[in-house]
């Protein structure tokens, strides 16, 4: 029987409560589930074997999900210092108690999330439209008006599986920015994804530890890692079995002594998908020279090698990819990015390539922007 979440409009939210619900569905079956996105909901679908009725808190790897680092992550803009933790352990409680009635709810494809209505606020380390409070109308057929500080409620049962999501499946990145120290929150959107462990899911979601020039530029460079990783499967498998439709990226910053979001966007990832899709082994030498494009760019005195390549992967036009090419051979004439970083220039060098060149004019092409 499978289980549906249904849209609310906060694309967050939504997509973290997929991830929480897979996770949770994986822990109880050990085995395998398959997470599909329709145009009105995320579908779980359950392996042939229906979810054990047993209690979630007997599972060894569901106690071992409360030690992950996202969920400090996930309540950062809680105020009070180890207030974070009391959120966790509350998340905790409410699934271990009430996970029987959700999936049974959840098995109606007509159910439905009331916003503005729950028992618990939206924190701002999960979806940075639910914290500064919805001021039109959703998807679930509510309407919320808020102030800038009125944080929007939501169910708690669907809080604390979206806060699971979030806290296993979103990543996050400390940066300093105009000498103040950020956070940038990262969340693909699946397609269609089957694991038979999250925890194989949580390893394709890795981020490198580069300096990064903004939200943008790690999203980018996250869509390239994503897909070069997806790529590898597909080569091995003979097809691309799990895609993925975006990266949903915002922005925490310091605002006092309170960390807030910036409002988020997101990053479409159908032009790498449909590549790998083509061709799992010509895609190769294109995407492991635009993964050495951010690698160099992160460098000082190759920051326009980056941004160049943010361009290309955030937009897919041919504006873009004569700059990024353009800024790639004058990044090999730079003498002193070669002295800070000789490593990563050599091999930016080794894959500008022809052959790389073409397969990213090959994807631009069959983009439709």
């Amino acid at each position: 029987m499978p289980y549906y979440i249904t849209k609310t409009g906060l694309d967050v939210f939504d997509t973290a409560r997929a991830w929480g619900l897979a996770v949770v569905v994986n822990v109880l079956t050990e085995d395998e589930v398959v997470l599909r996105h329709e145009d009105w909901a995320f579908i779980v679908v359950e392996p042939p074997m229906p979810v054990p009725n047993s209690t979630i808190a007997s599972s060894l790897a569901w106690r071992t999900l409360i030690f992950d680092q996202g969920w400090q992550r996930v309540f950062m803009t809680t105020r009070g210092e180890g207030a974070w933790s009391g959120k966790r352990d509350k998340a905790k409680d409410v699934v271990e108690q009430q996970i029987g009635s959700l999936l049974t709810d959840l098995q109606n494809p007509a159910n439905t999330v009331a916003l503005g209505s729950g028992e618990t606020y939206l924190p701002g380390g999960l979806d940075p439209t639910g914290f500064k409070g919805l001021r039109h109308k959703s998807k679930a057929g509510g309407y919320h008006e808020s102030s800038p500080e009125d944080q929007l409620e939501v169910p708690k049962d669907h809080w604390a599986i979206a806060c699971l999501g979030m806290a296993t499946c979103g990543t996050y990145r400390r940066v300093k920015e105009a000498r103040q120290i950020n956070w940038l929150v990262l969340l693909p959107v699946p397609q269609e994804v089957r694991f038979s462990y999250f925890r194989d899911v949580q390893e394709l979601f890795r981020l490198p530890g580069l300096k990064y020039h903004g939200i943008q530029n790690a999203a980018a460079h996250y869509a390239v890692q994503l897909a070069e990783r997806l790529r590898r499967r597909a080569a091995a498998q003979g097809s691309l079995q799990d895609r993925y439709l975006a990266v949903l990226y915002f922005r925490l910053f310091g605002a006092g002594q309170q960390t807030k979001p910036a409002q988020g966007n997101q990053l479409r990832l159908e032009p790498l998908m449909d590549a790998i899709a083509r061709d799992p082994h010509g895609t190769q030498p294109m995407l492991e020279w635009l993964d050495y494009c951010f690698r160099l760019g992160a460098t000082k005195g190759a920051e326009d090698l980056a941004l160049a390549a943010t361009e290309l992967v955030m937009r897919w036009d041919l504006e873009a990819y004569d700059r990024l090419v353009r800024v790639a051979v004058r990044i090999l004439g730079r003498e002193q990015v070669r002295k800070k970083n000789p490593r990563d220039f050599d091999s930016f060098l080794r894959r500008t390539r022809t052959e790389a060149i073409q397969q990213a004019m090959e994807v631009m092409s069959h983009a439709v922007v």
